[in-house]
């Protein structure tokens, strides 16, 4: 399989006398099966700059984003919920607003440009190009993978290019039909008709939306869930051959600059590769383009924390996260691969035989299809697994006792084995922090080409639910705890809502306000509180358009 995988992306990558890092500079970066290490300047360098990566279109079109939109009112026509009622209103509303604005600017483009009709220019201003993009990548255990994203950009005649660049981390997905490149009209309501706005005429941004690895063209890999430094580096990956390609392609420039943002799972990585571009804003690829900030939302930003809490709470009301955690640090941590962990050592004998992991592992079914596992074998296994009056279940019936007490207050199992195993999985949590070796509590300096050095706050803007029970706010609490109150932009929702409703909250009602902020500079550190009830989001409608 892997001689297979290296030949497909030879395919992918020709033309420079390399056949992705056939020659490196030292043994340690070359291994004789191989194996590729990205772990110094030279070899990054090499791959992002040296190596001719080559991006095949897969897929394209055109979409229009008040179709779009009407899609989206059609789906909710039928709604009887208050919360779902208020989102029909706000399409409406959006849909409304969107066409009148279009309007007024197709008007104005028809005066200036004599024998075209106003109706055919309204039509061409909310229309955008979408391209599925396969593209040869390293994946998390060092061999060449064939990697595969989304694009969407600005598809009008009127000489309205693109200009900045958003990169979007996208949220938890465990089926290959939630990742963007499946079906862009498909993926999240709010993300998708973000997306289209920001990549109309109303923005004119280029937006990438990369798949993780495990999904799309990747999707016989195992994801590596929480893997920071591997998901950063592949989405950087994602974002440098996405430009190239699209420059190349439409002749035009992308001079602006770049946001990367992403909620819940994307939140995290967002926030991780914003920091592996910082950490390495001085080589020469890092150079070759310029990351303004990262916007992101209710982020597992500690995932040592986050297991503690599940432990300290008893209570999961999304059980297939440990499950992803345990399930991506023991198949793609190199460290966990060595201690030879295995997702058997840490959960009890019923979460495993549920088939939780079968379901995870076979990209077939989505976060509640997985879980749904747990259910059918507590049907026809009377007495395995007890929920709790909410529907969510017992930390201590996913987790085996001896890791829930290991992580509940640090008691050590008697059996040296297996508490050196937990010890490597601790290890293996704590280091994929967001804070982990790095701390902005006194600033960065950041080295610009043509200023020199520059000593910054970097833009960072984080927003997360005091109520969120999926990722508890603890992870802010160890980011602004390690670096301070003053290192980055916060913004704390207090109102009750859970994961869920939050990332309605976050695209609704704040993100745009702070991608904004960051991309005009008017950016600045601080903190402050949100409030939110769903039903009167239309309360937001002129501060969001």
């Amino acid at each position: 399989m892997k001689l297979l995988k290296h030949s497909l992306c030879c395919l992918l990558l020709a033309g420079s006398g390399m056949t992705l890092f056939s020659a490196c500079g030292n043994d340690k970066e070359k291994e004789s099966d191989g194996q590729i290490s990205l772990d110094t300047e030279e070899s990054r360098n090499r791959f992002f700059l040296e190596t001719d990566h080559q991006v095949h279109v897969v897929d394209s079109s055109t979409v229009n984003l008040l179709d779009l939109m009407k899609e989206r009112i059609a789906a909710l026509s039928d709604a009887n919920s208050e919360n779902d009622q208020a989102l029909l209103e706000l399409y409406k509303a959006q849909y409304e607003r969107l066409d009148s604005t279009v309007n007024r600017m197709a008007d104005s483009i028809a005066a200036a440009n004599p024998g075209n009709s106003t109706l055919a220019i309204a039509g061409q201003l909310l229309t955008f190009g979408r391209a599925t993009l396969n593209y040869a990548d390293i994946g998390a255990d060092g061999y060449p993978t064939i990697m595969s994203m989304l694009v969407l950009y600005p598809e009008c005649v009127f000489d309205l290019e693109a200009q900045n660049t958003i990169l979007d981390c996208h949220y938890t997905c465990t089926a290959n039909q939630e990742v963007p490149t499946y079906n862009f009209e498909d993926i999240s309501s709010e993300a998708a008709l973000m997306a289209g706005e920001w990549a109309s005429v109303v923005r004119r941004y280029f937006v990438v939306m990369p798949d993780y690895e495990g999904y799309g063209s990747s999707s016989r890999a195992t994801h590596p869930y929480l893997n920071r430094e591997v998901q950063a580096r592949q989405c950087l990956s994602a974002l440098i051959w996405a430009r190239k390609w699209f420059v190349d392609e439409h002749d035009e420039d992308l001079e602006g600059n770049v946001v990367v943002q992403g909620f819940s799972q994307g939140g995290a990585v967002a926030a991780a590769t914003y920091r592996y571009w910082l950490e390495h804003h001085g080589e020469r690829w890092a150079q070759e383009l310029f990351i303004s900030g990262a916007v992101c939302g209710d982020g597992p930003y500690d995932p040592l924390s986050t297991l503690e809490y599940y432990c300290r709470s008893n209570r999961l009301t999304m059980p297939v996260a440990p499950a992803l955690m345990l399930n991506g640090i023991c198949k793609t941590d190199p460290e966990a691969i060595q201690a030879k962990l295995r997702v058997t050592d840490f959960v009890t004998d019923e979460f495993y035989e549920s088939g939780i992991f079968k379901r995870i592992d076979s990209k077939k079914y989505v976060t509640t299809g997985c879980e749904n596992a747990i259910r059918e074998y507590a049907t026809t296994h009377p007495g395995s697994f007890t929920f709790n009056q909410d529907g969510s279940l017992p930390t201590d019936q996913v987790l085996n006792k001896e890791t829930y007490q290991y992580f509940l207050n640090g008691t050590e199992p008697a059996d040296n084995y297996l508490l050196n195993k937990l010890k490597v999985l601790k290890h293996c949590l704590e280091k994929n922090a967001l804070t982990y070796g790095f701390d902005l509590s006194r600033g960065f300096d950041l080295k610009m080409p043509l200023y020199g050095s520059i000593h910054m706050t970097p833009n960072y803007t984080f927003f997360h639910g005091h109520y969120d029970t999926v990722v508890p706010d603890i992870n802010l609490d160890a980011v602004i705890g390690k670096w301070g109150s003053n290192a980055a932009r916060v913004y704390r929702c207090t109102s009750d809502y859970d994961h869920s409703a939050l990332g309605k909250i976050f695209f609704l009602q704040v993100h745009d306000d702070c991608v904004q902020d960051i991309l005009e500079r008017r950016w600045t550190p601080g903190s402050s509180e949100v409030t939110s009830i769903l039903p009167d989001v239309l309360d937001f409608i002129s501060k969001y358009f």
